[in-house]
């Protein structure tokens, strides 16, 4: 890791010097809830669903499902590029002439094939269909004078169905991406006309899918957890500290091992309880590289 920048160097010496605490960003790596068969590392990525035939499609709307396969790519994207070993590959993201029946059919594991053959992959993630549509819910809101207001709240709905091949067109896994988030409100009766369409909402319609993408994929990739730890400052911790935030823990925990054998009994717990922050993230990092490489000799 590159040493820190002064304008962040500042920053951090700022917050070590004017309080007594100071939160340091951890994480937790965690193996894969399910395994790839093995020696998979080039995966390619068609979206199948043609949002541009169905009637049920406004064509204003299109646009939004447009965004939903780019938001759905990128998340593939960014959890399978997570492992430098692995290649992501887009082949069409609208690939016309097929509906969630006809890749039900024994024959569609040729089309797999032939993709799979032609770009040198070893799995193929197909976007089988793609669901949005906007709910809303009335209720009266209290006013300040102790009356009450008609109100109307928004939701967006986006639910993603992906299925994973081999190479050879069998089927590994399915996978239902069921995603929302709260649009906005209106008030008043003049307000109930009208509201939020589909294609209103791209931003959260790509981000709703990416999300879904992530969870689909991620169960097959290390996972990693993101948490707070909380270091004392003051005096003789904020040098140890400031590696720690530097990302230099193991040199952090050879000078708080020293603090913690202090005299003086206001530093020593708090230079123990800065040793426990510094090992954890230390430990931390050991098993990620653990989890990385036996996940890399698992797959590859």
């Amino acid at each position: 890791m590159k040493n820190i920048s002064l304008p962040l160097a500042f920053t951090v010496m700022t917050a070590l010097a004017t309080s007594c605490t100071v939160f340091v960003p951890m994480q937790r790596t965690y193996p894969p809830e399910a395994t790839l068969p093995g020696d998979t590392n080039s995966f390619i990525f068609v979206n199948f669903f043609d949002y541009l035939v169905p009637d049920y499609i406004k064509d204003r709307h299109e646009a939004g499902y447009a965004e939903a396969v780019k938001g759905y790519t990128a998340g593939l994207a960014a959890i399978i590029q997570k492992d430098p070993r692995a290649m992501f590959m887009v082949a069409d993201t609208l690939r016309k002439g097929f509906t969630v029946a006809s890749m039900q059919n024994p024959e569609f594991a040729d089309t797999v094939r032939a993709i799979c053959g032609m770009y040198g992959a070893d799995l193929l993630v197909a976007l089988d269909s793609i669901k949005l549509w906007i709910e809303s819910e009335f209720y009266l809101e209290e006013t300040d004078d102790g009356g009450s207001i008609m109100a109307k709240d928004f939701y967006l709905y986006a639910n993603t169905y992906m299925t994973m091949y081999t190479a050879d067109g069998e089927v590994i896994d399915r996978c239902a991406g069921e995603k929302t988030d709260y649009v906005k409100s209106k008030y008043t009766i003049l307000g109930m006309i009208g509201g939020p369409t589909i294609a209103s909402q791209k931003s959260k319609v790509r981000v709703l899918a990416d999300a879904a993408a992530r969870d689909c994929i991620g169960r097959y990739f290390p996972f990693t957890e993101q948490y707070t730890g909380k270091l004392h400052t003051g005096g003789a911790l904020n040098g140890p500290n400031l590696l720690i935030m530097q990302g230099k823990p193991e040199e952090a925990v050879e000078k708080l091992t020293e603090l913690a054998q202090s005299p003086f009994p206001k530093l020593a717990p708090k230079a123990v309880h800065n040793l426990e922050i510094a090992r954890e993230i230390v430990e931390n990092k050991r098993i990620e590289r653990e989890i990385w490489g036996n996940f890399g000799a698992v797959n590859h």
